[in-house]
C-alpha cells in the first residue's frame, strides 16, 4: 500500500457501520433514487420504474410487499421492501437473470450499496447479469423501519451517551440496555420480532418469485454471508450460484454467547497497517514523529500503542468553536479511526496515517474532526443491527447464559481478548443481548461441520476471503467452506474486509467463471 497522492479528510464511517461501507466512494454522481422510491407504491407484483442512471446503465426501482411471517403465517401484515436493479446490456445471454446482492450490516442498505458500488461490481461481473439489491426488512427505506426511538434527536442523544467501560460503567450499561430493550419492543410493536435473518432469507424468495426467476444467484458480503448461508440451508434446492465473501461464523452468530472468532485477525490487520506504513518510508508520515524515526515496524507500533494507552488516561480536549468542541479519546481514535480503516486499506490507510501522525505530533484537530462520535449520530438511522442480532441469536434474552449487572460483568471481563485493540469496547453488547425481550420468530438452527454432515445445496456455493480480514477472519471462511458439500474456495492474499476491499483481477476471473459457467476454482486457489 503506497502512502502518497491521497488527500486528508473525507467521509469517516463509524466502526459500528464499517461493514456497510464496504465499497464507499464508488457510486455515481447522480442523485440518489431514494426520493423516487417514496413515490412508488408497494405491490405484490413488481412495477419497475426508472430511477436513475449509473455509468450509462439504467437503474430501475420498485417496492414489494412481503409477509411479516413467512413460516407460520401468523399475521396478514406485511413489510414493504424497496428494490433497485441495474440493468446489464447483455442479460438476454443468461436468460435475463439477476444477481441479488447484500452489502452486510445487518443494517446495510442495498439501495445505497448498489448506487455506490454498482459500477465496480458490474465491471467485475460483466454485462450478462442484472444487479439487484434491496433494503432488507427493517432497513433504511423499508416500511416499517426497525427503530427503538421516536425521533432522530432521541437516537442521537442515546448514541452520544453510550457507556464503553465495562469495568467502571457496568451499572449504566445494564440500565441503558434494559430501557433500550423495552423501547425497541414498544416502538416496533408486533413487527419487531420478525426482523430477523431467516425471514429476510425468505423475503429473497419473494423477490425471485416476483421477477420470475426460479434459481438464486447471489453475492453477499460480511453479514450478507450470514444471510447467504442461512438462505442456502433453508432453501438448498433454489441455490444455483451463491457467493459468500468476507465470511461470518454461522454457528457463532446463532449460538454463541459472544463473537469470539470475529476479531481473531483484527490485530493482525492493524499490525499490517503499521508494517505497510513502515515499508513506505518517507511516503508515510507516521515514520517521522517529533523528529524521531523508527528502526522497525515493531518499534513504530509500540510507540503508537503507548501513545494510545496514555490517551486513555489523559484524553485531549479540542475546542474549535462554541458549537463544536469535545475530546480525542483512545476509544474514539481506535473504534472510529483505526478499526474502521482496517476494513478498506485503499484509500483509508493513507488517511489514517496522516491523521494519526498529526495527533502524535501534537495536532489533535484532524483526529477530532475525523473520528469524533458526532459522525455516528449523523450516520445511524435505525436499529436494525440490534433487532437482527438479538432476534437471531438463541443466546439472547432468556437464552443468555448470564443476567444481572455483576454476573455479566464478571464473565465478560474474563473473556479472552481476541483483539487487544477493540475487545474492551464490546461490553455494552453483552448487556443488550441479555436484556432483549422479544420472542423468537424463527426456528432456524445452523448445521456446521463436523457437528453435522456437510450441507448439500442444489449447486455448490463459492467462498471468498482475504487472508487478513479485521472482522470476518479466514478461519471463519474455512469453516463455512468445510460445512457445504462441494463448495469452492478462494483465498485472496490481501488485507481488508471482503475480497472487493482490494480488487483483484484473479479473484474477478474466478467470480465470472462461477456465475456464468458454474466452474469452481481448483483446490488451493489463491
Amino acid at each position: 500500500m503506497k502512502y502518497h497522492g491521497h488527500q486528508s479528510g473525507g467521509s469517516v464511517v463509524s466502526s459500528i457501520l464499517a461493514a456497510t461501507s464496504l465499497l464507499h466512494g464508488c457510486g455515481a454522481t447522480n442523485s440518489s433514487p431514494q426520493r423516487i422510491l417514496h413515490e412508488i407504491n408497494p405491490t405484490s407484483v413488481l412495477k419497475w420504474e426508472t430511477c436513475g442512471d449509473l455509468n450509462n446503465h439504467t437503474l430501475e426501482c420498485a417496492r414489494l410487499d412481503v409477509p411479516v411471517d413467512h413460516f407460520h403465517k401468523s399475521s396478514d401484515k406485511t413489510f414493504s421492501i424497496p428494490l433497485i436493479r441495474m440493468l446489464a446490456f447483455n442479460a438476454s445471454d443468461t436468460g435475463n437473470k439477476s444477481i441479488l446482492l447484500n452489502p452486510g450490516g445487518p443494517g446495510g442498505s442495498g439501495l445505497n450499496f448498489l448506487w455506490r458500488a454498482g459500477e465496480k461490481l458490474n465491471k467485475i461481473i460483466g454485462e450478462g447479469f442484472h444487479l439487484l439489491s434491496f433494503d432488507p426488512r427493517g432497513v433504511n427505506g423499508s416500511v416499517p423501519q426497525a427503530s427503538c426511538y421516536i425521533t432522530a434527536e432521541q437516537r442521537a442523544v442515546e448514541i452520544e451517551n453510550i457507556p464503553w467501560d465495562l469495568e467502571s460503567q457496568a451499572g449504566e450499561m445494564f440500565t441503558k440496555a434494559e430501557n433500550k430493550a423495552k423501547a425497541c419492543e414498544d416502538t416496533m410493536g408486533e413487527y419487531g420480532a420478525y426482523v430477523n435473518t431467516p425471514q429476510t432469507a425468505a423475503d429473497m424468495n419473494s423477490i425471485l418469485d416476483a421477477i420470475g426467476q426460479e434459481k438464486m444467484y447471489y453475492w453477499g458480503f460480511s453479514y450478507g454471508t450470514t444471510l447467504g448461508q442461512t438462505y442456502a440451508q433453508l432453501f438448498p434446492d433454489r441455490v444455483s450460484r451463491l457467493i459468500i465473501d468476507g465470511v461470518s461464523n454461522l454457528d457463532e452468530w446463532y449460538n454463541g454467547n459472544y463473537y469470539y472468532e470475529s476479531l481473531d485477525d483484527t490485530d493482525k490487520v492493524y499490525a499490517g497497517f503499521v508494517e505497510e506504513c513502515f515499508k513506505a518510508k518517507e511516503n508515510c508520515p507516521l515514520n517521522f514523529i517529533k523528529g524521531q524515526s523508527f528502526n522497525s515496524a515493531g518499534d513504530l507500533k509500540t510507540y503508537i500503542d503507548d501513545y494510545l494507552k496514555n490517551l486513555e488516561e489523559e484524553p485531549i480536549p479540542v475546542y474549535l468553536n462554541n458549537s463544536n468542541y469535545g475530546a480525542v479519546t483512545r476509544r474514539s481514535v481506535v473504534t472510529n479511526g483505526i478499526f474502521s480503516a482496517l476494513y478498506k486499506p485503499d484509500p483509508t490507510w493513507p488517511i489514517l496515517a496522516k491523521n494519526l501522525a498529526a495527533l502524535l505530533n501534537g495536532n489533535s484537530t484532524p483526529a477530532y474532526s475525523a473520528y469524533s462520535d458526532l459522525w455516528i449520530t449523523s450516520i445511524i438511522g435505525d436499529e436494525t443491527n440490534a433487532f437482527v442480532e438479538y432476534n437471531d441469536a438463541w443466546t439472547s434474552g432468556p437464552g443468555a447464559p448470564f443476567h444481572g449487572i455483576k454476573p455479566i460483568q464478571e464473565y465478560y471481563l474474563n473473556v479472552p481478548e481476541s483483539s487487544k485493540l477493540v475487545t474492551k469496547y464490546m461490553g455494552i453488547d453483552s448487556y443488550e443481548r441479555a436484556s432483549w425481550s422479544l420472542p423468537k420468530k424463527h426456528d432456524f438452527h445452523p448445521q456446521y461441520y463436523p457437528e453435522f454432515p456437510k450441507f448439500e445445496t442444489a449447486e455448490p456455493i463459492l467462498v471468498l476471503s482475504t487472508t487478513f480480514d479485521p472482522v470476518c477472519p479466514l478461519i471463519s471462511a474455512q469453516k463455512a467452506h468445510n460445512s457445504f458439500k462441494g463448495a469452492g474456495f478462494v483465498e485472496q492474499k490481501s488485507y481488508g474486509h471482503c475480497s472487493v476491499s482490494m480488487p483483484s483481477l484473479c479473484t474477478a476471473k474466478h467470480v465470472q467463471r462461477y456465475f456464468y459457467d458454474g466452474v469452481l476454482p481448483e483446490v488451493g486457489a489463491t
